[in-house]
């Protein structure tokens, strides 16, 4: 079971509104989701589908304009005074 509350924002980014909330255990004390039975499996979880999300995902044309991209060549790092 998932809740979404609306009036919570992160507060470095208040255009993100809205918090997730997520129910592990039924009222009874089983799981939800039995694969899923504590906090860190669940972020384990999440973890493997953000880079599978349509808004994360690398559209072609800024792929092909990276790729062309030349390269830097020469030393990089703090100038010495």
């Amino acid at each position: 079971m998932c809740f979404v509350l609306k009036d919570k924002v992160y507060p470095r980014d208040f255009l993100q509104v809205g918090r997730v909330r997520v129910a592990l255990k039924r009222e009874d004390g089983t799981f939800t989701d039995p694969e899923i039975s504590s906090r860190k499996q669940l972020m384990l979880r999440v973890a493997e589908m953000v880079p599978r999300h349509p808004g994360r995902a690398k559209k072609p044309q800024e792929a092909a304009t990276s790729s062309n991209a030349p390269a830097k060549s020469g030393k990089g790092g703090k100038k010495k005074r």
